[in-house]
């Protein structure tokens, strides 16, 4: 640079005057361009049920505005809604909303997927149409949704539950032996829409009860009688009668339509004539339930009377080799009669031979070959008669005489022996072997003492014919192991190893092997001269037999042990006892098991543990149907089994509502004390405290009503009326004292009243947060998880509106504000259902937007020396904060004030606008030209 250049700059700076700038407040804004379409959203449900109308909205930010078109299957629709209807079911349907701007001449387009459903419809249940007593039921219940269904069963008696169960199949038996039907319902339920359907069935219980036989006892041979069998059956019985070995089936059914209430009879008829005599026999009817397989038998004895019979005609005994001889007895005036063998007729022979009027048959001699049932036939004018049979035995022998068992015995080992002939009656033996005797068919030998050989001789002796005959058999004794012992518990326990060790003296050495058997049926074979013994639970062992053999390694001769161990065994938990109790009445209750060794007993009843296989139990409180739980414990395994019976009060006092209007708060109430028959005298308890009466709680003159002029909250409480007869006494519990009239008190069954009320007191609450207040600031496109908090008994409906339509009807709910509005109400309204009362809450929801279209206000030509005022502006949402910068310097607000005190040709200034609650910011940015119409150009 040259030094008049520089001169020429320093003169310049010379003369350059400055400036200055302050804040004067709001005001200013400059005009709005078109925008958009932005933020579209499409607001509706996410899942659809086929069949069921919907409606879409498609909603965008466009200035000054937009049209909407649809999509759906390439098939368009115009507008910003949609209504939409699914006629058939897929997996998904997407919707496509394209927004246009004809200002902007700009597009966009947003797509929302959403699960399909369908159904639930076809609800069908499928299984038996009978119940079993004490047989579990098999049922399915089946529907058509999509894409599944989810199900939920109910058992009621008389629309009482006893039973809930979840899943598509169910599996139960009749919840008491006394219950005649119930009813099975099934509720499917789409797992995604939630909607459901439900059917009911009602099963009958199959029984059987009376069964009885009409008919004569007494009968006369060779006459036909009949008789009828009579059951109680639900819901068909099949009969058979068995009649001296002979089964018959009943040849007609007969069901009679009868009253409501009388028992179903069902009866079987059969005609029986008697071919054979029997002094009494019993004829039996047996009854089976069509259904349960369940039976009853009821049987008579038939008495035959005035029979023909055979008798020997003297009182020798029939013996093969011997005369004997028959007659025909209990026929007057015969005109003729005819002997049989075995059903057959009976000829003459050389050996047998007839009296000329057939009354005595002579055998000369007998042979065991006449063994048989002999009857003769009479007639006497009219129907031939059978007479009574005469079985013949032929006495016999002996003969066949052998002795069996083994040929060589082991010293001090037992050994068994069995003498048997061909004998009739049986034969009676002896034995002899050296100079020892005894006596019967068996014969158990142990030697102690060394022989070479043993000579052993059987008797068999007929005490008919006292014929005897003797076999004889040589044994050659040898010395094997002895001395075998097995040691070990006592006790085996099912599902517990148990050891156990055989120990013999053997030369030069043994081997072990064993076995353990039960009836009969072998469960382990193991070697060596120990045993591990693991043997499972099982409802059928009971004692087992351990054996261990020994066996000499050299010789192979062997001894044996066993041993009988009893199993630590549980099973079969029954109570006895009266199940329809009634409450002040004691009643006793015994528990029984099978237990090896022993048991020990422990009860249950309403939350009280008794010990002891006895229970004596006052019924004192009332519960309808109240489990008794037994519990027995096996004293060596510890195992433990239950049995329950189900306690049913019958005939109590309750307390109940005069009315069907449920308990509500600020309104009159009244409750009754109902019972079996007129008590002498009422006393009314609140929680087991005698409720005295007050300016809003009043009882009738006979105590059999109390009446709330209106109720409060605290009145929830447990309700009960106390009724006695007869003299006074004193009733001592342990929250209660007091007299009453009346020898007998009876506490009836409890009524728990809940005071139905609200809302009171409605809130919209962050969760872990608290109350949200008038005005909720949320982000655009953010999800806030609110709850409506409300005050409420039962329970409120909740429901949520959004710039006036329905939002949601949960309790709580994911909040996404709708842009536009950056302004819009939010409220829930808690409606009680009981009470009929509802109450709102309502918030402004804000959602932060901006800064955008920031712009600076104010001339664009400056005069030295002249104070101008700029604006700085912005579209924000809540608020902005605004920062100037001029000339290096900084200052806030939305209007300043500047004054140019030196000498430029142009000046910048700079707004920057910042959003107050999401920090974001923008800025605008002006040039102004500088005069100064006073400059002197030096």
């Amino acid at each position: 640079m040259d030094h008049h250049s520089a001169g020429l700059l320093l003169l310049l700076l010379t003369c350059l005057t400055g400036f200055s700038t302050s804040d004067t407040g709001e005001g200013g804004t400059m005009g709005e361009n078109a925008y958009g379409p932005s933020s579209l959203e499409i607001d509706g449900v996410s899942v659809v049920t086929v069949g069921i109308p919907y409606y879409f909205v498609c909603k965008a930010s466009c200035f000054p505005d937009c049209t909407y078109s649809w999509t759906r299957d390439n098939v368009t629709t115009q507008g910003p809604v949609l209504s939409l209807q699914l006629l058939h079911a897929k997996p998904t349907e997407t919707l496509t909303c394209t927004v246009v701007n004809p200002a902007t001449g700009k597009s966009a387009s947003i797509q929302k997927t959403m699960q399909v459903t369908a159904g639930p419809s076809n609800i069908r249940i499928s299984g038996p149409t009978f119940l079993t007593s004490g047989v579990k039921s098999n049922f399915s219940c089946s529907a058509s949704c999509y894409p599944s269904c989810s199900y939920r069963w109910t058992i009621s008696w008389y629309g009482e539950t006893l039973q809930t169960f979840e899943g598509d199949t169910v599996s139960f038996s009749p919840y008491t032996s006394t219950i005649i039907s119930e009813s099975l319902t099934c509720e499917a339920e789409d797992t995604v829409s939630h909607l459901y359907i439900s059917t009911t069935v009602t099963l009958p219980v199959a029984s059987i009860s009376g069964i009885s036989i009409e008919g004569d006892t007494t009968v006369t041979m060779g006459q036909t009688y009949t008789f009828t069998c009579i059951a109680a059956c639900i819901p068909t019985c099949s009969f058979t009668w068995k009649y001296m070995g002979t089964t018959y089936l009943g040849d007609r059914i007969e069901i009679p339509i009868l009253h409501e209430g009388d028992k179903k009879k069902f009866a079987s008829h059969f005609e029986i004539t008697l071919s054979d005599y029997s002094k009494i026999e019993p004829l039996t009817c047996v009854a089976t339930n069509s259904i349960s397989q369940a039976s009853l038998n009821a049987t008579v004895n038939l008495t035959v009377i005035d029979p023909i019979s055979v008798r020997p005609a003297s009182k020798d005994l029939p013996v093969a080799g011997k005369s004997f001889s028959l007659q025909c007895d209990g026929s007057q005036n015969p005109a003729s009669i005819t002997w049989l063998k075995n059903k057959q007729p009976m000829p003459a022979s050389d050996r047998v031979h007839f009296t000329p009027d057939n009354v005595t048959m002579t055998f000369g001699p007998l042979l065991q070959a006449d063994d048989g049932l002999y009857q003769c036939v009479v007639a006497e004018g009219g129907p031939l008669i059978q007479s009574v049979g005469y079985k013949m035995q032929v006495n016999y022998g002996p003969s066949s005489v052998v002795i069996s068992g083994v040929d060589v015995m082991t010293l001090g080992m037992p050994y068994e022996f069995q003498c048997s002939a061909s004998c009739y009656p049986t034969c009676q033996f002896s034995w002899t072997w050296g100079k020892e005797t005894s006596q019967g068919p068996k014969l158990s030998l142990q030697l102690v003492d060394p022989v070479p050989t043993l000579n052993l001789a059987c008797t068999a002796v007929n005490p008919a014919t006292e014929i005897s005959v003797t076999a004889q058999k040589t044994l050659q004794v040898i010395v094997g192991p002895t001395n075998i012992h097995v040691s070990g518990p006592a006790f085996l326990t099912a599902g517990v190893t148990s050891n156990l060790t055989c120990s013999a003296d053997c030369h030069p050495s043994c081997s072990f092997s064993w076995v353990v058997t039960w009836m009969g049926e072998t469960l382990i074979t193991a070697q060596g001269s120990t045993l591990s013994v693991t043997l499972p639970a099982n409802n059928f062992l009971s004692d087992v037999i351990v054996t261990c053999k020994a066996q000499e390694t050299v010789s192979h001769l062997d001894i044996e042990k066993s041993l009988q161990l009893q199993l630590a065994s549980l099973s079969n938990v029954t109570i006895t006892g009266d199940s329809a109790v009634a409450i002040g009445k004691q009643y006793t209750y015994e528990c029984f098991a099978d237990c090896t060794p022993s048991c020990d007993f422990t009860w249950t009843f309403m939350g009280k543990p008794f010990e002891n296989d006895r229970l004596d139990l006052t019924i004192s409180d009332y519960s309808k149907i109240e489990p008794l739980t037994c519990e027995a414990t096996n004293t060596l395994s510890n195992a433990t089994i239950t049995a329950t019976m189900n306690l049913t009060v019958t005939d109590p006092f309750s307390v109940r509502p005069t009315s069907q209007a449920p308990p509500v708060a600020g309104k009159p109430f009244s409750l009754q004390c109902l019972g079996p028959q007129q008590p002498a005298d009422i006393t009314w308890l609140k929680n087991q405290l005698q409720m005295p009466a007050s300016e809003r709680v009043h009882f009738s003159p006979d105590n059999t009503t109390v009446t709330f002029s209106f109720l409060l909250r605290e009145d929830d409480g447990l309700y009960q009326c106390l009724v006695v007869e007869g003299e006074n006494r004193t009733i001592h519990d342990n929250t209660l004292v007091m007299t009453v009239v009346g020898g007998t008190p009876t506490l009836s069954v409890a009524y728990l009243m809940k005071v139905n009320y609200g809302p009171n007191e409605v809130l919209i609450e962050k969760p872990n947060e608290g109350p949200v207040g008038e005005v909720m600031l949320v982000q655009a496109g953010s999800t806030t998880e609110l709850r409506c908090a409300t005050d409420c008994f039962p329970v409120c409906l909740i429901t949520w509106f959004y710039e006036g339509a329905v939002l949601s009807i949960n309790v709580s709910v994911s909040f996404t504000p709708v842009i536009p509005p950056y302004t819009a109400a939010l409220s829930c309204t808690a409606s009680n259902p009981v009470t009929g009362q509802n109450s709102s809450a309502v918030t402004k929801v804000v959602v932060p937007d901006g800064p955008t279209y920031v712009v600076i206000t104010g001339p664009r030509d400056l005069e030295m020396g002249v104070t101008a005022s700029f604006v700085c502006s912005a579209d924000c949402s809540p608020s902005c904060t605004f920062k100037w910068t001029v000339y290096g310097q900084t200052m806030t607000g939305s209007v300043i004030d500047i004054t140019v005190n030196r000498q430029v040709s142009k000046e910048s200034i700079s707004c920057q606008a910042e959003n107050t609650f999401t920090g974001e910011t923008a800025t605008a940015n002006v040039t102004v030209s500088v005069s100064d119409p006073h400059w002197c150009g030096c």
